[in-house]
Parts: structure tokens; C-alpha cells; sequence
């Protein structure tokens, strides 16, 4: 699993002070294998990132940078950062004109589909008893806890009932 849960579920100790003082309430529940606690965990690290910016911001001293001129060529990169939604790892071909020529993007939510899977057999399992659209609503809610991309949020789900 990639994304905010996994985050704060590896580094809950490394979070800035005021943000482990004033979440501390909310912190008890870490670690989590409680996708529902991915939101939660979203929040705490919003609130972590904006302690840190203010130290960053209170100890920083501004000065004029130029412009470092970028020249265009053929290159192929590999590259990996961590996204708010979780590990993006990409590989770009560039042209000498500057523009991509080949990519390839593996999204968090690309790497979340086994978890998601079976989260959604056992969901199921668990309420196998209750109506078709109870299922498909609960499906729904747990797909989107794992804050997939817009467009995985809105096209995911088609249901064949045997």
C-alpha cells in the first residue's frame, strides 16, 4: 500500500512536534490497516507539512537567484517521488526540441489495486446478506478511502451480479 496511511502508519514518530501535540487525539488510531483512517491520516500530514513550512519560512533568508538556462536534448529519465496519493514512478524520453516523446506513469492507485481487491472480497464476504445497492455503495466509499485519481474516482466501478 502507498499513499498517507502507509506514510504516517512508517513515520508517525518523524511528524513535527506541534503537529504530534496538537493531533495527538487523532494519533492513538496509528498504526492503522484501516483504509477509512486514510483521510485522517491525509489531514495529519497537511497539518504536519504546515508546522515544518513555518519553520522553513521563519529560518530562511531570501535572496535573488538568476534563472538557470535549460537546454533541451535527447535524454531518457527515471524517476520516483512521493505524491501525495502515494509513489509515482515514471520513465520520460525527451527530444532535443524539449517535448516528451515516450512515457511511461505507475500511479499510486496502480500500485493500490491488490489491497483495493481484497479489501472489496472481504467487504463482500462480510455482507453478502444485505442489498445489491448497499454492496455497490460500500464498495464505492471504500474504493475512493484509497483517494484515487479523479478519473478512477469517477469510472471504476461496474458490478455483474451471477
Amino acid at each position: 500500500m502507498v499513499g498517507a496511511l502507509a506514510r504516517v502508519n512508517l513515520s508517525i514518530e518523524k511528524l513535527h512536534e506541534n503537529t504530534k501535540r496538537d493531533a495527538a487525539k487523532y494519533l492513538r488510531v496509528f498504526p492503522s490497516k484501516n483504509i477509512y483512517h486514510n483521510n485522517l491520516a491525509q489531514a495529519i500530514e497537511i497539518l504536519h507539512s504546515i508546522d515544518h513550512s513555518i519553520d522553513i519560512l521563519d529560518g530562511y533568508t531570501f535572496r535573488p537567484e538568476e534563472p538557470v538556462e535549460i537546454v533541451p536534448k535527447d535524454a531518457e529519465n527515471v524517476g520516483v517521488i512521493e505524491a501525495p496519493r502515494g509513489t509515482l514512478y515514471y520513465r520520460l524520453k525527451l527530444g532535443k526540441d524539449g517535448y516528451v516523446k515516450n512515457g511511461t506513469i505507475i500511479v499510486p492507485t496502480q500500485q493500490n489495486q491488490i489491497n483495493i481487491r481484497q479489501d472489496i472480497f472481504t467487504l463482500v464476504q462480510m455482507n453478502i446478506n444485505k442489498s445489491k445497492e448497499y454492496i455497490v455503495n460500500e464498495i464505492e466509499k471504500l474504493i475512493r478511502a484509497y483517494d484515487p485519481c479523479m478519473s478512477c474516482a469517477s469510472h471504476f466501478l461496474k458490478v455483474r451480479w451471477k
